[in-house]
């Protein structure tokens, strides 16, 4: 049985809860903990200068987005991609955009436009940007930024909760997938400004057609990645 191998760094900030649980999370998505690695307490305890508790929080919310799995009496494990619970996720990130995108077109404000332009601008800067490979996380990152931000403008709490437990394992996905930054220029750039324009337009109907086209896009090029090795298209 494989324990991990990795080291962060530890927790200096006063709100430990929090630290511990972005300090195991961006481990698990940078690949610090691969895929299938089992996280042992006391290590983990050690390295990051806590205890136990506050860890025990973190993986508890880390196996709430689907990031680890714990298993009684074998130990807790980075989770495995497993293909069908991840097109299972595109599936469920696809129901909740259509949904509520009535309810962002009738909310969207002028700010709301400028900060996911915002968030546009600086994922293309990376793309722009020397050297994509550093950036690449980033780029996810801001990647579901975008998104999420989109669902929030439909002022459901609990389906703003519900989305972000899936965003984990597809963000881990694309991590895998390894694309380039020729891939998301050509792809992902065009898909998310065409969403973006329906949004301004405050137009429901193309909003639910230019989400639908994003996401199903995505999951076709993640999938043929992950089958095939073949980074030619981007999520």
């Amino acid at each position: 049985m494989r324990t991990h191998t990795g080291t962060v760094a530890p927790i200096v900030h006063p709100n430990i809860r929090d630290d511990v649980y972005d300090h195991l999370r961006r481990a698990i998505l940078g690949h610090v903990y691969p895929p299938g690695q089992r996280l042992d307490l006391d290590e983990l305890s050690t390295q990051l200068g806590v205890s136990r508790t506050p860890i025990k929080e973190a993986l508890h919310r880390l196996e709430a987005e689907g990031l680890v799995t714990i298993a009684p009496r074998r130990g807790t494990f980075v989770t495995d991609i497993d293909v069908t619970a991840l097109m299972d996720g595109y599936g469920v990130r696809l129901a909740f955009e259509l949904y509520a995108a009535d309810a962002i077109v009738a909310a969207i404000t002028d700010a709301d436009i400028a900060r996911l332009r915002g968030i546009l601008d600086e994922m293309h800067a990376l793309l722009e940007g020397p050297d994509f490979g550093s950036a690449f996380e980033k780029y996810i990152i801001l990647d579901q930024h975008f998104h999420s931000g989109l669902i929030a403008l439909a002022g459901n709490r609990r389906m703003d909760e519900i989305y972000s437990t899936i965003g984990g394992p597809l963000h881990m996905a694309r991590i895998l997938s390894r694309f380039t930054a020729d891939d998301y220029l050509r792809y992902t750039e065009i898909e998310h400004q065409a969403i973006l324009r329906a949004a301004i337009a405050r137009d429901a109907a193309a909003l639910k057609t230019e989400m639908a086209n994003h996401i199903k896009l995505a999951r076709q090029r993640v999938l043929a990645r992950l089958q095939t090795g073949d980074s030619s298209e981007a999520a």
